[in-house]
């Protein structure tokens, strides 16, 4: 079988990352590759990662109550399962513990940081391994599917069930690996590692039972097919405010209390083509200070592709155009008060994002070419916010604890290709809690649109 998966699978042009904007990755993986920016939205995604070691094959036994399942879908996809007994119990908190081996670091010091890179590669941040634990939970059909395989292959890794996977002309390759006793699978990207660094960082990895105050977030998998992608689109009402536009958040969403609301306000919105003067430290950790800029702290220009959109299963993408764009980095204060009485965790849910205005005040995204020939370009701008003084600690980059009564402000930013700069707006996307001004129709379909303009140009 594996052979005939290998003869299925032919080469196409280079592969390209995409940045993520939905929820559920504010986790800081990193970046979860995903297919089909124009039919599941502009995402991003970028990464750091890992490929399966080594010890062949193994002989499972009729006592297993779990095993990992893989089967190729069309010419380019792959589909991954757990078949298990209905009556399977394991651990329903768990916490995932992570060793470090010698020669890597983590990225940020948070407690549950999933993204690890080599201390002696030529550029920080280039290589590496970045983790994404999930769960197939009995009561649903959930499976992952992948598209844009090149060959997959069934291993045994530090006594566990894996399959690794090569991805077509990926920079990044993925392990996925079976914890059974606590039914987690734990996928692993990884990039410019060595065969016996890769089974030295797995055989660091355990699982224990978590409590309901002390556990790893376990995501569900990903369906990377374009007729599952397409449930996720609807119509956006698209509306722009003026910046200095106070808005009223509820946190009931959150807390379950409609007494907690808290303002924010964009202001003081400047740019820069040298970040020097910036702190290190508050960058994305999918990012580094260093790695976006030279020595002498001037961004560095971004590759700029158009693409002709391939599905992942029965066909792959194809560039159509390469370019090379000087970036700017967007900065802005957002001042957050607490009008409550107890503390707030806050989460920073602007992003930069490009929109063409239309005659008619309609909004397209700058990204989409030709939406009915799928073509499209990446990275106009970063889709994640790549700074953000001060950020938060323990789990995610985003979020900040406001306490009761305190005004906070926050500095974010994020970089735009300059040439397309007078397009730049912070949105707020799919926010379902902002109490006024009140969403138009059902809140998580009003996207709320400030005009990115320099107070000194």
């Amino acid at each position: 079988m594996q052979d005939k998966i290998k003869e299925a699978f032919k080469l196409v042009p280079e592969r390209f990352k995409y940045t993520i904007t939905e929820a559920i990755h504010d986790a800081e993986l990193g970046a979860y590759p995903n297919k089909n920016p124009i039919s599941k939205g502009w995402k991003i995604a970028v990464a750091v990662i890992l490929i399966a070691a080594l010890i062949p094959t193994a002989v499972f036994g009729a006592s297993k109550l779990y095993e990992l399942i893989a089967k190729p879908i069309d010419d380019y996809g792959l589909e991954i399962d757990i078949e298990r007994e209905t009556k399977a119990v394991y651990p329903e908190y768990v916490k995932m513990h992570v060793e470090i081996p010698k020669g890597f670091a983590a990225y940020s010091p948070e407690p549950d940081n999933m993204k690890f890179y080599s201390v002696s590669a030529s550029e920080k941040y280039t290589d590496g391994y970045s983790l994404y634990p999930m769960r197939f939970y009995n009561a649903t059909k959930m499976k992952e599917y992948i598209g844009n395989v090149e060959s997959s292959e069934e291993r045994i890794v530090d006594g566990h069930q894996a399959y690794e996977v090569k991805m077509i002309n990926g920079t990044w390759s993925r392990l996925y690996v079976y914890y059974e006793d606590v039914n987690v699978l734990l996928l692993i990207y990884h990039k410019d590692v060595t065969d016996s660094q890769l089974e030295d960082f797995v055989k660091g990895i355990s699982f224990t039972e978590g409590t309901a105050s002390d556990f790893t977030v376990l995501f569900d998998p990903v369906d990377e097919r374009p007729q599952e992608q397409s449930s996720y689109a609807y119509d956006a009402t698209y509306v722009e405010y003026p910046l200095n536009t106070k808005l009223t958040f509820e946190d009931h969403p959150y807390k379950y209390d409609e007494s907690v609301y808290y303002t924010a306000e964009i202001s003081n919105v400047r740019t820069l083509d040298n970040i020097t003067e910036l702190d290190e430290n508050c960058f994305n950790p999918s990012l580094s200070k260093y790695e976006i800029s030279d020595d002498n702290g001037y961004l560095n220009p971004n590759t700029v592709n158009t693409i002709k959109d391939g599905d992942g299963f029965n066909s792959t993408d194809e560039l159509l155009n390469t370019e090379i764009k000087d970036q700017t980095m967007v900065l802005a204060d957002i001042t957050y008060t607490n009008l409550s009485d107890e503390d707030i965790e806050l989460y920073i849910p602007y992003r930069i994002n490009i929109f063409d205005c239309n005659s008619d005040g309609s909004y397209k995204q700058a990204n989409i070419v030709d939406l009915d020939n799928r073509i499209y370009t990446t990275d106009i701008c970063d889709g994640e916010m790549a700074y953000i003084s001060p950020h938060g600690a323990g789990k995610s980059f985003y979020i900040l604890t406001l306490h009761a009564g305190e005004t906070l402000t926050v500095t974010v930013g994020s970089r735009v290709n300059t040439d397309i700069l007078d397009k730049a707006y912070f949105v707020l996307n799919g926010v379902s809690d902002v109490a006024d001004p009140a969403p138009e129709g059902k809140g998580y379909q009003t996207v709320y649109l400030f005009k990115v303009t320099d107070n000194d140009r």
